[in-house]
């Protein structure tokens, strides 16, 4: 419960100053058409869950289906290579990971996940990256 949030504004500021030290931009390049995608190159969103490990979750389409190659850039600007790890066939989301001894000036920090929380009419934050410029951060609701 202590990682919820309630409405007020100073509560979510500190929240999500605190979470957004673990959301990266992810830079991917495939480097060759594959299956149904063409070769190309994206910007996407992804968050370190496991630190110590050096995992990124990310969307499914992320991790594409063919050779991918792959960066993480932090909100320091820091760049590490990353590895595809996991990609699930039904569900939206995928993993990457990442060496953690490479990160020389980030203050690396992660998000726990907390499924049993998720609630049909929470109120949440959803922290990204527009485009890989700049971090946003918008309002939403469990629907």
């Amino acid at each position: 419960d202590d990682l919820l949030p309630t409405n007020d504004s100073a509560q979510w500021q500190t929240t999500v100053k605190r979470v957004s030290r673990a959301v990266v931009v992810i830079k991917t390049t495939g480097v060759r058409s594959f299956d149904t995608e063409s070769a190309g190159s994206a910007y996407a969103t992804g968050f370190v869950v496991d630190a110590a490990r050096g995992l990124i979750l990310t969307n499914r389409h992320v991790l594409r289906p063919g050779p991918v190659v792959a960066e993480a850039v932090f909100q320091n600007r820091e760049e590490v290579p990353l590895r595809a790890l996991y990609c699930d066939p039904v569900h939206d989301f995928a993993f990457f990971r990442f060496d953690p001894a490479l990160l020389r000036f980030h203050s690396l920090t992660e998000v726990p996940l907390a499924p049993d929380a998720a609630a049909v009419g929470l109120e949440v934050r959803v922290v990204g990256n527009d485009s890989g410029e700049k971090l946003s951060i918008l309002s939403a609701t469990f629907a």
